[in-house]
């Protein structure tokens, strides 16, 4: 294994174990994550019901994502594409609470997100 091929191996373990574990550990408590979260958007524009209609969904699509990518192979382009898509939206939301430091994180993921989808390619491979 190169250098290349051995850090997208750590990116890989790394971002997939984060993933799984977001949606493992919310899942069987999924109602008190959904409430407490939830609470948080009170003062925002977006719909309780909405809110929470995507908080309950939340930990299967970041279980999900987790599992694509630790799964590697051909599958696991599609799980950083969830999990950067997962990001943004939950990106959205931050921002509309004006929470910047969380904001702030999240956009640490969505580069760690287009690093490891950047990386897929490999060095000099065609990216279009």
């Amino acid at each position: 294994m190169n250098a290349n091929q051995l850090a997208q191996l750590v990116m890989r373990i790394g971002l997939g174990i984060n993933m799984l574990m977001h949606g493992l550990v919310r899942i069987p408590k999924l109602v008190g994550f959904v409430g407490k979260t939830a609470a948080g958007f009170a003062n925002t524009i977006l719909p309780d019901v909405l809110t929470r209609a995507f908080l309950y969904g939340l930990p299967f699509v970041e279980l999900a994502s987790g599992i694509l990518i630790l799964l590697g192979g051909s599958v696991s382009k599609w799980g950083y594409f969830l999990g950067g898509l997962t990001i943004g939206a939950l990106l959205f939301g931050t921002t509309l609470k004006q929470d910047w430091t969380t904001a702030g994180s999240q956009v640490v993921y969505l580069i760690a997100f287009y690093l490891a989808l950047r990386g897929l390619d490999g060095p000099g491979r065609s990216r279009r």
